[in-house]
């Protein structure tokens, strides 16, 4: 069995909150070739060499940044100008300021990304071992199942063209991620964003402008191992005195400091201060870097005629822990706490209403029956996701709140509900937190607000019953055997030594 039902099947609704997409199809009905905030994107004509006749459906750019803490952007706060020109297409579309990831890692979090649904349903899951990660041997690992119907397939469908650029091995073909994507090229760590973007430019450059397109782009750039230009690291740079140019070595240095805090740690021992910064600053270097790169963007789409009809997307696919969360450690696997499940989400674009900012919860299930209803696409029926239409052009406090589910591995999960947040593993509620008054997750409420506990366990069983649920129709993705080029890549991204 698998995912590829027909459109009459009763459609599998989230555990908590009725789908929406009744209110995209009233929009369509009455009418939604109007320019103007609070309607669908219209067909363009300022684009030199546009034609007549051309698909009005907009063309789709889904950006993702790998290891994209919210907190670290400054549009969501952060004092530090790492992101003025991502600030600035949050100032120009829709800013989510609670988005929350499926999960911890970039395989499962991708994965729901891509397919709409969570991670025990699309079963990327399976991490590493402790020997895995000390390099002894590795057992097969699960790929993608061909019976999902992943979003670029549900717009290939429909008459889009396909493309994808990434730098990743967890979102690359070996897992079997670019499925459905005409042009899909994976490059290895060595690989930065200002030669994918060069790719993408190429390739929108090569398509029938009559046809839309949908181009996935995943950039690892903000992700281990740091290695940001002197230029932007002496930006962030709080040492006293600072690292002089002569003796910054980029990737050398960042593996000396990181070496000297996992020493220190290991040793149960605080980083220290010098230690702690260094580390920040690198990562904002990184951040920094990145978002002058990204800058091409709207360079490269508006040469080939694209802009004016282009809904871009950006998102991270998980955060990243300095110091903070439940572990007080770096990296991002493992625990589902706040610095690696809460990530920055826009979405901007023509008809996208403009400087407006979404507190409600959304999650990341919910890029794909979006970016699917602006494509005019039906959406698979066993989607669990829901449309951000009605965020985006309806009033946002009016509707139904959502609750965002995550896993790592099969036994671990996280449920957010309003300001609460219940960690569930081993069949058992573990912590209550409230995040409103207690962002760290310090404060462990289980007792002490056992009513909402017990409401928040319900809603972590619900997701569980819906996931064996699907799990009886979605075919699991076979198993592959760890090529040494797969393990070379791991190694560079830091997962195993």
């Amino acid at each position: 069995m698998n995912h590829r039902l027909p459109r009459c099947q009763a459609r599998l609704l989230p555990a908590y909150g009725a789908g929406l997409r009744w209110l995209f199809v009233l929009l369509a009905v009455a009418g939604c070739e109007r320019t103007g905030e609070g309607t669908l994107p219209a067909k363009p004509e300022a684009d030199a060499g546009r034609t007549r006749g051309e698909d009005p459906r907009p063309n789709i750019l889904l950006i993702t940044v790998c290891t994209f803490r919210y907190d670290h952007m400054s549009a969501a706060g952060y004092p530090r100008p790492t992101t003025p020109f991502l600030d600035s297409l949050a100032a120009g579309g829709v800013f989510f300021e609670n988005a929350v990831s499926s999960s911890s890692w970039t395989k499962p979090a991708v994965a729901s990304i891509l397919t709409g649904l969570t991670p025990n349903v699309h079963r990327m899951t399976d991490s590493y071992k402790d020997e895995e990660i000390r390099g002894v041997g590795f057992t097969p690992k699960r790929t993608l199942s061909d019976g999902v119907v992943t979003l670029a397939e549900c717009l290939r469908e429909v008459g889009y063209e396909t493309g994808y650029q990434n730098n990743n091995i967890h979102a690359g073909r070996f897992f079997n991620m670019t499925q459905g994507f005409d042009d899909a090229g994976f490059h290895d760590y060595q690989v930065d964003t200002p030669r994918m973007l060069a790719e993408f430019a190429a390739w929108v450059r090569r398509l029938d402008r009559n046809k839309p397109f949908f181009f996935f782009l995943l950039t690892r750039d903000p992700h281990l191992t740091y290695d940001p230009h002197y230029e932007y690291y002496h930006k962030f740079d709080r040492s006293s005195p600072p690292v002089a140019r002569h003796g910054y070595s980029g990737f050398l240095f960042a593996r000396a400091v990181r070496t000297e805090i996992q020493k220190r740690l290991k040793d149960k021992q605080p980083p220290g201060r010098e230690y702690e910064q260094r580390w920040i600053d690198l990562y904002d270097a990184e951040l920094a870097q990145l978002d002058d790169v990204l800058r091409a963007v709207p360079v490269i789409l508006a040469e080939a005629g694209r802009q004016s009809n282009t809904v871009i997307v950006v998102t991270g696919d998980h955060g990243e822990r300095f110091f903070d969360g439940l572990t007080k450690n770096i990296g991002h696997s493992g625990a589902l706490d706040e610095p690696v499940l809460h990530v920055p989400l826009l979405i901007c674009g023509p008809g996208i209403p403009a400087g407006r900012r979404i507190n409600r919860i959304v999650r990341s299930i919910d890029i794909y029956p979006t970016v699917a209803e602006l494509a005019r696409a039906d959406v698979p029926d066993l989607v669990q996701g829901e449309s951000l239409l009605p965020f985006l052009f309806g009033d946002a406090e009016a509707l139904a709140p959502r609750t965002a589910f995550a896993s790592y591995a099969e036994t671990r999960h996280a449920v957010r509900d309003g300001n609460f947040k219940l960690h569930y593993a081993n069949g058992a509620a573990q912590a209550l937190y409230d995040l409103q008054s207690d962002p760290a997750e310090s404060l462990n409420r289980l007792d002490a607000e056992s009513e909402v506990a017990a409401r928040l366990e319900r809603r972590v069983l619900g997701w569980l019953d819906q996931e064996r649920a699907l799990q009886e129709i979605i075919s699991e993705g076979r198993a592959r055997e760890m090529t040494p080029e797969v393990i070379e890549q791991l190694r560079s991204l830091g997962y195993v030594q």
